[in-house]
């Protein structure tokens, strides 16, 4: 059943991971084609200026800004291309820190161009049209946020230029005409005074078009500004019709991945309905084999009250009462390790076993634990199992009380007492199953019990009961519960007891099985 489980997360796993290596890898490639564009920009200004023997960079600030651009975007061009080759995967981490900053130095290309440009009329074209662009390639790289907040940014960036370059600006072209007359009049030195005005005037004109930003460029600079806008609109296009021909191309596979995990969780519920019907059926044939309440009351000299009531659909405690015909009674109680339908299975042997070796037998108690325990090591190893558990055995005779076996501590409280004691069972033998003969290990234990006298047998899942803070209930706490229903009846002081206990623990599920027995003497 775990296994059809995890097969079905699985499925579901590998349909989403279609999906969504889909949308990441078209992210990265939409990114490498804007690190592409910038590259390729980039090294055509460089290449057409120093060719043509012109300025390489026209301000500081162009010298110190677009090498770093360069830098950072040929970074995120080499690690995400080798990144969607499946290599460098140990820097996936990196991919998020340079698409943002890839993305960001852009943006700020932008604002400093605007305000910092050598020619205002063209920043702001330029402006609109690279922002323009940005927002789509911000969006679809980072995301809608990123792109809402780079919206704002660039109108109030255009408005802050606006307002600084004034309402009032103009921008006037010159013919060809005028344009060549201007390069002639500054190109040779006056010789008359005629040629001298004129050099003047055109003296006074250049400074005039650089002191207000009106700076002419020559139209090989529109050509590669022209290609940049054509591959940062057409690249990221390119990769995002792609990716939408990927998605409907993914979907129909993702969807019947989907609809066979449905069946595998369709056939994963018939199974647990079919498990919990198992499990009930054994909860029930465990539940008959414990010793009625009825069963008690046939007891002459004892009042005999228990209970277990499990953590799981099948629990893994034990406990029996054997009389003899003798009139003395045996008592056992145990708990096999973990829980579920094996626990309860090994704890059905050890009912069979205590039974088969102890119902009208002579048989000493240590030599019966060893044959107990011999019985359980091979039926345990059968089941390929590990299981093994704690027991305590118990002889009842006229008072006295002999036992053997490794349990939890038995609590005694003497009429005579107002407070319960422990009666130690560590040292009595080691741990039922865990091997095949511990004989030279298990040692008795007696006690009497007079008139009035309580003995309160409980497994680990009683005194470990846990409270919201994660404190147990303790075995303090069963023999201050012992002591303030010592004048009830044994099978009310069981009730109470397990109230108690719940009580304690609040809305908390019981993480072990809880039993509890109870024996009084009568007479």
């Amino acid at each position: 059943m775990a296994k059809e489980a995890r097969k079905n997360k699985g499925v579901l796993q590998e349909a989403s991971t279609l999906l969504q290596n889909t949308y990441k890898n078209t992210k990265k490639e939409i990114l490498i084609s804007v690190n592409l564009a910038v590259i390729v920009v980039f090294v055509l200004h460089i290449t057409i200026r120093l060719f043509s023997a012109e300025q390489v960079f026209y301000s500081i600030v162009d010298a110190i800004i677009l090498p770093i651009v360069f830098l950072m975007h040929v970074s995120s061009f080499y690690l995400h291309l080798q990144l969607l080759r499946g290599n460098l995967k140990h820097l996936d981490w990196l991919s998020p820190v340079l698409a943002w900053t890839s993305v960001v130095i852009l943006q700020l290309l932008v604002i400093f161009s605007l305000h910092f440009s050598l020619n205002t009329a063209h920043s702001f074209i330029l402006n609109f049209t690279l922002a323009t662009v940005l927002i789509y390639i911000t969006g679809t790289v980072l995301n809608r946020n990123a792109a809402l907040i780079w919206f704002m940014v660039c109108i109030i960036n255009t408005f802050v230029a606006f307002q600084n370059r004034g309402a009032s600006f103009e921008y006037h072209l010159m013919t060809s005409k005028e344009i060549r007359e201007l390069k002639q009049a500054l190109k040779k030195l006056p010789a008359n005074p005629k040629e001298k005005a004129r050099y003047d005037r055109a003296k006074s004109h250049q400074e005039d078009v650089e002191k207000e930003k009106l700076k002419a460029y020559p139209i090989s600079d529109y050509l590669y500004v022209g290609i940049v806008f054509f591959l940062l609109a057409f690249l990221p296009m390119f990769f995002q019709a792609s990716f939408i021909g990927q998605i409907l191309k993914t979907i129909p596979e993702a969807i019947q991945k989907i609809e066979l995990a449905e069946d595998e969780k369709t056939l994963l519920k018939k199974e647990n309905v079919r498990m919990s019907m198992e499990l009930d059926i054994a909860k029930h044939i465990q539940q008959m084999v414990l010793p009625r309440e009825e069963e008690f009351t046939a007891f002459k000299g004892l009042e005999i009250g228990a209970r277990m009531d499990t953590a799981t659909e099948v629990g893994g405690d034990f406990y029996e009462v054997l009389p003899q015909k003798d009139g003395s009674i045996y008592f056992g109680i145990g708990d096999v390790t973990e829980h579920g339908l094996n626990s309860g299975v090994v704890m059905l042997m050890t009912q069979a076993a205590f039974r088969a070796t102890l119902d009208n037998s002579d048989i000493d108690i240590i030599t019966a634990l060893n044959q107990i325990n011999s019985i359980l090591r091979q039926n345990i190893s059968r089941m390929k199992d590990q299981r093994d558990l704690t027991l305590s055995l118990l002889h009842y005779k006229n008072g006295s009380v002999t036992m053997t076996g490794q349990h939890e501590t038995v609590i005694l409280l003497r009429k005579k007492e107002d407070f319960a004691e422990q009666i130690d069972t560590m040292d009595l033998s080691l741990y039922i199953g865990l091997i095949d003969d511990f004989s030279d290990n298990v040692q008795e234990s007696n006690f009497d019990m007079e008139i009035g006298d309580i003995m309160l047998l409980y497994t680990d899942g009683a005194s470990g009961a846990l409270n919201r803070d994660k404190r147990e209930f303790g075995i303090q706490g069963l023999m201050q519960a012992l002591e303030r229903h010592r004048e009830n009846s044994s099978q009310q002081i069981v009730s109470s007891i397990i109230d108690e206990i719940y009580d304690y623990m609040g809305n908390n599920e019981p993480l072990d099985d809880i039993t509890i027995v109870v024996v009084k003497r009568t007479e």
